[in-house]
């Protein structure tokens, strides 16, 4: 019964394609970018777009995939791509029915701050509608925003963690802490929204890979305290 937004990268596509192939239904489609996941939620029959808004049809404003893909969106009139000023719309975005929103992220602070497009000297992706629809999905009844990420990165140093102590000076910021609503990782859900800057750190300390909670442990004591409200 949810309505569904799934951003670039391997994570939120594997998951829509987890959703075609799991028990539950009745699916809407409110996305920035269409992909090769939501197609196949289409074809699985999971698919029925009575979300409140745009409904009878799935909402994007671009797609990115395959040539099979393309091909099943050409002509394709149970797709309408619209202007990224309604698609990304968080106000309407936030009248779609329990409105999910599942986007990846390249890393997370202990404070629950989220970098998705660039790290360092390097450019990974773009914003995109990242903060557009945690924000919606905030505003929706019901909704929920899970921003999803592998515990750690493979490097040429090495496994490093995803979930770090604190980011550099000047790093960029894709969306901001009070954003955020859900980090997952394969090691479960770290809940962020309404808790205190000491418990969004035990919460996602309790979620980063076994081999490095310790050292954000002590890191987070390291770390200059942040006023609680």
């Amino acid at each position: 019964g949810a309505t569904l937004q799934t951003g670039i990268g391997g994570v939120p596509n594997q998951i829509a394609h987890l959703l075609a192939d799991g028990p539950g239904g009745d699916y809407g489609i409110h996305t920035e970018m269409f992909t090769d996941g939501l197609m196949r939620l289409v074809l699985a029959g999971k698919v029925t777009n009575r979300k409140g808004l745009f409904d009878g049809v799935s909402v994007a404003t671009f797609a990115f995939g395959s040539r099979a893909l393309y091909d099943w969106l050409d002509g394709n009139e149970s797709v309408r791509f619209l202007p990224v000023d309604q698609t990304n719309e968080p106000a309407l975005i936030a009248r779609n029915r329990r409105m999910i929103s599942i986007n990846g992220a390249l890393s997370v602070d202990l404070v629950g701050q989220v970098v998705a497009d660039r790290i360092g000297e390097r450019e990974y992706s773009g914003i995109g509608g990242h903060e557009d629809f945690v924000t919606g999905a905030a505003f929706s009844e019901g909704g929920r925003s899970l921003i999803c990420l592998p515990s750690t990165a493979r490097t040429p140093e090495g496994l490093v963690s995803r979930i770090v102590g604190a980011f550099p000076v000047g790093t960029p910021i894709t969306t901001p802490r009070h954003q955020v609503d859900v980090i997952v990782t394969e090691y479960g859900a770290a809940e962020l929204a309404g808790r205190t800057a000491g418990e969004r750190a035990r919460a996602l300390i309790g979620i980063a890979h076994p081999a490095v909670r310790d050292a954000l442990r002590e890191r987070q004591l390291d770390l200059p305290p942040i006023p609680e409200p």
